[in-house]
Protein backbone atom coordinates (compact mmCIF):
# COMPACT_ATOMS: atom_id res chain seq x y z
CA UNK A 1 0.00 0.00 0.00
CA UNK A 2 2.93 2.17 0.80
CA UNK A 3 3.82 2.62 -3.11
CA UNK A 4 0.31 3.87 -3.76
CA UNK A 5 0.59 6.80 -1.32
CA UNK A 6 4.46 7.81 -0.88
CA UNK A 7 7.67 6.87 -3.25
CA UNK A 8 10.41 8.59 -4.24
CA UNK A 9 12.18 7.25 -7.72
CA UNK A 10 15.54 6.92 -8.77
CA UNK A 11 15.65 10.68 -9.88
CA UNK A 12 14.88 11.80 -6.53
CA UNK A 13 11.06 12.61 -7.22
CA UNK A 14 8.96 12.72 -4.09
CA UNK A 15 5.22 11.12 -5.26
CA UNK A 16 2.34 11.51 -3.30
CA UNK A 17 -0.42 9.52 -4.33
CA UNK A 18 0.61 8.67 -7.84
CA UNK A 19 -0.27 11.81 -9.00
CA UNK A 20 1.43 14.86 -7.78
CA UNK A 21 4.89 14.87 -7.78
CA UNK A 22 7.85 17.17 -5.09
CA UNK A 23 10.84 18.65 -6.33
CA UNK A 24 11.40 16.00 -9.12
CA UNK A 25 9.66 14.70 -12.07
CA UNK A 26 8.00 11.71 -12.78
CA UNK A 27 5.77 10.75 -15.80
CA UNK A 28 1.93 10.78 -15.07
CA UNK A 29 1.91 13.91 -12.16
CA UNK A 30 -0.49 16.38 -13.37
CA UNK A 31 1.15 18.82 -10.85
CA UNK A 32 4.43 19.45 -10.15
CA UNK A 33 5.30 21.50 -6.75
CA UNK A 34 9.18 23.14 -5.90
CA UNK A 35 9.50 23.31 -2.19
CA UNK A 36 12.75 25.94 -2.63
CA UNK A 37 15.10 26.88 -5.80
CA UNK A 38 17.91 25.04 -4.74
CA UNK A 39 19.38 22.47 -7.53
CA UNK A 40 18.31 19.36 -5.80
CA UNK A 41 14.40 20.69 -5.33
CA UNK A 42 14.34 21.55 -9.25
CA UNK A 43 15.03 18.16 -10.75
CA UNK A 44 13.86 18.11 -13.97
CA UNK A 45 11.65 21.20 -14.01
CA UNK A 46 11.70 21.91 -17.52
CA UNK A 47 10.17 18.55 -18.05
CA UNK A 48 7.43 19.75 -15.61
CA UNK A 49 6.73 22.66 -16.64
CA UNK A 50 6.23 20.74 -20.26
CA UNK A 51 3.99 17.81 -19.23
CA UNK A 52 2.47 18.83 -15.76
CA UNK A 53 -0.80 21.13 -16.49
CA UNK A 54 0.24 22.59 -12.82
CA UNK A 55 3.84 24.02 -11.08
CA UNK A 56 3.00 25.22 -7.31
CA UNK A 57 5.20 26.58 -4.76
CA UNK A 58 5.31 29.93 -2.82
CA UNK A 59 5.24 33.10 -4.19
CA UNK A 60 8.87 33.58 -2.97
CA UNK A 61 10.15 31.23 -4.98
CA UNK A 62 8.17 30.94 -7.92
CA UNK A 63 9.49 34.68 -8.56
CA UNK A 64 13.14 33.46 -8.05
CA UNK A 65 12.33 30.52 -10.25
CA UNK A 66 11.64 33.18 -13.22
CA UNK A 67 14.30 35.10 -12.23
CA UNK A 68 16.55 31.90 -12.27
CA UNK A 69 15.65 31.20 -16.02
CA UNK A 70 12.77 28.76 -15.41
CA UNK A 71 10.13 30.15 -17.61
CA UNK A 72 6.46 28.66 -16.01
CA UNK A 73 3.54 29.81 -18.02
CA UNK A 74 1.67 31.82 -15.79
CA UNK A 75 -1.50 29.96 -16.30
CA UNK A 76 0.31 26.76 -14.77
CA UNK A 77 1.52 28.81 -12.02
CA UNK A 78 -0.63 27.93 -8.88
CA UNK A 79 1.38 30.45 -5.89
CA UNK A 80 0.28 29.39 -2.66
CA UNK A 81 1.35 31.02 1.01
CA UNK A 82 2.15 29.74 4.05
CA UNK A 83 -0.63 28.12 5.95
CA UNK A 84 -3.00 28.51 2.56
CA UNK A 85 -5.38 25.32 1.28
CA UNK A 86 -5.76 25.45 -2.51
CA UNK A 87 -7.20 22.33 -4.27
CA UNK A 88 -5.75 20.66 -7.26
CA UNK A 89 -7.85 18.45 -8.84
CA UNK A 90 -9.52 16.66 -5.78
CA UNK A 91 -6.10 16.60 -3.93
CA UNK A 92 -5.87 19.60 -1.10
CA UNK A 93 -2.67 20.87 -0.61
CA UNK A 94 -1.21 23.33 2.10
CA UNK A 95 2.53 24.57 2.80
CA UNK A 96 3.99 25.42 5.95
CA UNK A 97 7.06 27.27 6.37
CA UNK A 98 10.23 25.89 6.55
CA UNK A 99 13.51 27.67 7.91
CA UNK A 100 15.66 26.85 5.18
CA UNK A 101 15.97 29.64 3.02
CA UNK A 102 13.35 32.51 1.51
CA UNK A 103 10.37 30.62 0.10
CA UNK A 104 11.34 27.61 1.80
CA UNK A 105 8.10 25.22 2.18
CA UNK A 106 6.85 22.05 4.04
CA UNK A 107 4.05 20.28 1.96
CA UNK A 108 1.02 18.78 3.25
CA UNK A 109 -1.44 17.14 1.05
CA UNK A 110 -5.09 15.63 2.09
CA UNK A 111 -7.26 13.37 0.49
CA UNK A 112 -9.92 10.46 1.36
CA UNK A 113 -8.88 11.04 5.06
CA UNK A 114 -5.01 10.50 4.38
CA UNK A 115 -2.44 12.81 5.23
CA UNK A 116 1.09 13.21 3.79
CA UNK A 117 3.49 15.38 4.14
CA UNK A 118 6.91 16.51 3.10
CA UNK A 119 9.72 18.21 5.10
CA UNK A 120 11.72 19.18 2.26
CA UNK A 121 14.90 20.96 3.94
CA UNK A 122 14.37 22.59 7.32
CA UNK A 123 16.30 23.57 10.38
CA UNK A 124 14.86 24.73 14.01
CA UNK A 125 11.80 22.67 14.06
CA UNK A 126 9.30 23.76 16.71
CA UNK A 127 10.64 27.38 16.78
CA UNK A 128 10.84 28.40 13.38
CA UNK A 129 9.77 25.39 11.20
CA UNK A 130 6.24 24.15 12.50
CA UNK A 131 6.68 20.57 13.15
CA UNK A 132 3.61 18.35 10.95
CA UNK A 133 1.92 16.57 13.71
CA UNK A 134 0.28 13.05 13.17
CA UNK A 135 0.43 12.43 9.56
CA UNK A 136 -0.30 9.52 7.60
CA UNK A 137 3.21 9.46 5.95
CA UNK A 138 6.00 11.76 7.11
CA UNK A 139 8.86 11.92 4.22
CA UNK A 140 11.73 13.62 5.50
CA UNK A 141 14.75 15.59 4.76
CA UNK A 142 17.86 13.63 7.25
CA UNK A 143 20.94 15.10 5.45
CA UNK A 144 22.60 15.59 8.97
CA UNK A 145 20.62 11.95 10.03
CA UNK A 146 24.16 10.11 11.62
CA UNK A 147 24.27 10.61 15.58
CA UNK A 148 27.91 12.02 14.68
CA UNK A 149 25.79 15.14 13.16
CA UNK A 150 25.87 17.30 15.77
CA UNK A 151 26.30 21.19 15.94
CA UNK A 152 26.98 23.82 18.05
CA UNK A 153 24.02 26.36 19.23
CA UNK A 154 23.58 28.93 16.43
CA UNK A 155 24.42 31.78 18.25
CA UNK A 156 28.20 30.28 18.81
CA UNK A 157 28.83 29.96 15.35
CA UNK A 158 27.02 32.99 14.03
CA UNK A 159 29.35 35.00 16.85
CA UNK A 160 32.41 33.25 15.91
CA UNK A 161 31.69 34.00 11.96
CA UNK A 162 30.90 37.85 12.76
CA UNK A 163 34.56 38.20 14.78
CA UNK A 164 36.24 36.53 12.03
CA UNK A 165 34.48 38.56 9.77
CA UNK A 166 35.38 41.81 11.74
CA UNK A 167 39.25 41.27 11.67
CA UNK A 168 39.28 40.28 7.96
CA UNK A 169 37.45 43.94 7.38
CA UNK A 170 40.56 45.47 8.75
CA UNK A 171 42.77 44.21 6.36
CA UNK A 172 40.31 44.92 3.50
CA UNK A 173 37.84 43.38 1.34
CA UNK A 174 36.27 40.13 2.05
CA UNK A 175 34.42 38.14 -1.04
CA UNK A 176 31.63 35.94 0.62
CA UNK A 177 30.72 32.42 -1.66
CA UNK A 178 26.93 31.25 -0.82
CA UNK A 179 23.97 30.01 -2.53
CA UNK A 180 21.52 31.86 -3.48
CA UNK A 181 19.29 32.06 -1.52
CA UNK A 182 21.07 31.90 1.43
CA UNK A 183 23.61 34.31 0.58
CA UNK A 184 20.68 36.76 0.90
CA UNK A 185 19.61 35.45 4.07
CA UNK A 186 23.11 35.68 5.62
CA UNK A 187 23.35 39.54 4.39
CA UNK A 188 20.35 40.30 6.34
CA UNK A 189 21.19 38.31 9.47
CA UNK A 190 25.01 40.11 9.51
CA UNK A 191 23.38 43.45 9.66
CA UNK A 192 21.43 42.12 12.89
CA UNK A 193 24.50 41.24 14.40
CA UNK A 194 26.33 44.56 13.25
CA UNK A 195 28.48 43.83 10.80
CA UNK A 196 28.00 47.71 8.79
CA UNK A 197 30.76 47.43 5.39
CA UNK A 198 28.76 47.62 2.39
CA UNK A 199 27.77 44.95 0.62
CA UNK A 200 28.50 44.32 -3.35
CA UNK A 201 26.77 41.60 -5.16
CA UNK A 202 27.45 40.04 -8.46
CA UNK A 203 24.87 39.66 -11.27
CA UNK A 204 23.03 36.70 -10.62
CA UNK A 205 23.36 37.18 -6.89
CA UNK A 206 21.83 41.38 -7.37
CA UNK A 207 18.88 39.47 -9.49
CA UNK A 208 18.04 37.19 -6.80
CA UNK A 209 18.38 39.99 -4.18
CA UNK A 210 15.93 42.33 -6.17
CA UNK A 211 13.28 39.51 -5.70
CA UNK A 212 13.85 38.90 -2.20
CA UNK A 213 13.41 42.70 -1.70
CA UNK A 214 10.28 42.91 -2.62
CA UNK A 215 9.29 40.08 0.27
CA UNK A 216 11.31 42.19 3.05
CA UNK A 217 14.88 41.17 2.69
CA UNK A 218 15.97 44.44 2.09
CA UNK A 219 19.95 45.06 3.25
CA UNK A 220 20.82 48.47 3.76
CA UNK A 221 24.03 49.76 1.60
CA UNK A 222 23.56 46.62 -1.09
CA UNK A 223 25.04 47.50 -4.44
CA UNK A 224 25.72 46.07 -8.21
CA UNK A 225 29.55 45.23 -8.49
CA UNK A 226 29.10 46.90 -11.74
CA UNK A 227 27.42 49.91 -10.69
CA UNK A 228 29.43 53.30 -10.14
CA UNK A 229 28.47 53.18 -6.61
CA UNK A 230 30.23 50.02 -6.24
CA UNK A 231 33.23 51.26 -8.30
CA UNK A 232 33.54 53.77 -5.74
CA UNK A 233 33.34 51.89 -2.69
CA UNK A 234 35.74 49.58 -4.11
CA UNK A 235 38.51 51.78 -3.62
CA UNK A 236 38.17 51.77 0.39
CA UNK A 237 39.09 47.88 0.19
CA UNK A 238 36.08 48.27 2.80
CA UNK A 239 33.23 45.94 1.59
CA UNK A 240 31.85 42.79 1.54
CA UNK A 241 31.50 41.24 -2.24
CA UNK A 242 28.95 38.60 -2.43
CA UNK A 243 29.26 35.99 -5.24
CA UNK A 244 27.58 32.31 -6.18
CA UNK A 245 29.61 29.10 -4.68
CA UNK A 246 30.01 28.25 -8.18
CA UNK A 247 32.63 31.09 -8.36
CA UNK A 248 34.88 29.72 -5.30
CA UNK A 249 37.53 28.76 -8.05
CA UNK A 250 38.12 32.11 -9.60
CA UNK A 251 39.50 34.08 -6.86
CA UNK A 252 40.17 37.07 -6.90
CA UNK A 253 44.05 39.15 -6.29
CA UNK A 254 41.91 42.67 -5.71
CA UNK A 255 40.15 40.90 -3.02
CA UNK A 256 41.82 40.38 0.31
CA UNK A 257 40.47 37.54 1.80
CA UNK A 258 37.58 34.94 1.35
CA UNK A 259 34.94 33.13 2.90
CA UNK A 260 33.09 30.02 2.03
CA UNK A 261 29.84 29.53 3.70
CA UNK A 262 28.73 26.03 3.54
CA UNK A 263 26.01 24.31 4.78
CA UNK A 264 28.39 20.99 6.08
CA UNK A 265 28.90 20.43 9.76
CA UNK A 266 32.44 21.19 10.38
CA UNK A 267 34.42 19.79 12.99
CA UNK A 268 35.74 23.14 13.99
CA UNK A 269 33.33 25.70 13.37
CA UNK A 270 36.02 28.14 11.37
CA UNK A 271 38.79 26.41 8.85
CA UNK A 272 41.29 28.08 7.46
CA UNK A 273 42.10 27.28 4.12
CA UNK A 274 45.36 28.04 1.64
CA UNK A 275 45.69 31.70 0.17
CA UNK A 276 43.75 33.53 2.91
CA UNK A 277 40.59 31.16 2.52
CA UNK A 278 38.38 30.58 5.40
CA UNK A 279 35.37 28.17 5.36
CA UNK A 280 32.53 28.65 7.71
CA UNK A 281 29.98 25.73 8.57
CA UNK A 282 26.69 27.80 8.29
CA UNK A 283 23.99 24.90 7.73
CA UNK A 284 20.44 25.50 6.41
CA UNK A 285 19.65 21.99 7.55
CA UNK A 286 18.45 20.56 10.95
CA UNK A 287 21.38 18.67 12.68
CA UNK A 288 20.90 15.11 14.03
CA UNK A 289 18.83 16.07 16.98
CA UNK A 290 16.77 18.58 15.41
CA UNK A 291 15.55 15.55 13.08
CA UNK A 292 14.51 13.32 16.52
CA UNK A 293 13.08 15.90 17.77
CA UNK A 294 11.10 16.41 14.62
CA UNK A 295 9.49 12.97 14.31
CA UNK A 296 9.28 12.28 18.10
CA UNK A 297 6.80 15.69 18.01
CA UNK A 298 5.09 14.50 14.37
CA UNK A 299 4.77 10.93 15.21
CA UNK A 300 3.64 10.03 11.84
CA UNK A 301 2.11 6.36 11.08
CA UNK A 302 5.15 5.81 8.71
CA UNK A 303 8.14 7.82 8.54
CA UNK A 304 10.01 7.52 5.07
CA UNK A 305 13.71 9.03 5.35
CA UNK A 306 14.74 10.96 1.78
CA UNK A 307 17.70 8.57 0.39
CA UNK A 308 18.08 10.38 -3.01
CA UNK A 309 19.52 13.25 -0.64
CA UNK A 310 20.68 11.82 2.23
CA UNK A 311 23.88 9.41 2.73
CA UNK A 312 23.05 8.64 6.05
CA UNK A 313 19.05 8.00 5.53
CA UNK A 314 18.95 4.09 6.61
CA UNK A 315 21.01 5.08 10.18
CA UNK A 316 18.28 7.46 10.71
CA UNK A 317 15.78 5.37 10.18
CA UNK A 318 16.96 2.38 11.83
CA UNK A 319 17.45 5.15 15.11
CA UNK A 320 14.31 6.05 15.21
CA UNK A 321 12.84 2.76 14.54
CA UNK A 322 14.44 1.55 17.79
CA UNK A 323 14.18 4.78 19.89
CA UNK A 324 11.28 6.11 18.84
CA UNK A 325 9.30 3.13 17.61
CA UNK A 326 7.77 5.00 14.64
CA UNK A 327 7.72 2.72 11.80
CA UNK A 328 10.61 3.88 9.22
CA UNK A 329 11.44 3.13 5.70
CA UNK A 330 14.18 4.39 3.21
CA UNK A 331 13.10 5.55 -0.54
CA UNK A 332 14.69 5.03 -3.09
CA UNK A 333 15.10 1.67 -2.10
CA UNK A 334 17.93 0.86 -3.97
CA UNK A 335 19.86 3.43 -1.96
CA UNK A 336 22.12 1.91 0.64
Amino acid sequence: MLPELARIDRNGAIQFLAKLCIDGHVNGCFARIVTHIHSDHTLHLNKSITYCKYIAGTPTTLDLLDTLGHAIPKNKQIPLGYSEITTLDEYKVRFEFADHIPGSAQVVVEHDGLSLAYTSDFKNPGTRTKIIEQPHVLVIDATYGNPKHVREKEEVIWSKFVELLKKLLMRGSVALYAYYGKAQDIMLKLREWGIDAPFLLTSSQWRVYKVLEKYGYRVEDTFLLSSREAEEIKKSKWYLEVRHTANIPSYDIDINSHVILTGRLLKSILRMNTANVWIVGISGHADFNDLVYYVDVSRPDILIVDGYRSVHAHIFASYVKEHLGVRSVVLPASIQ
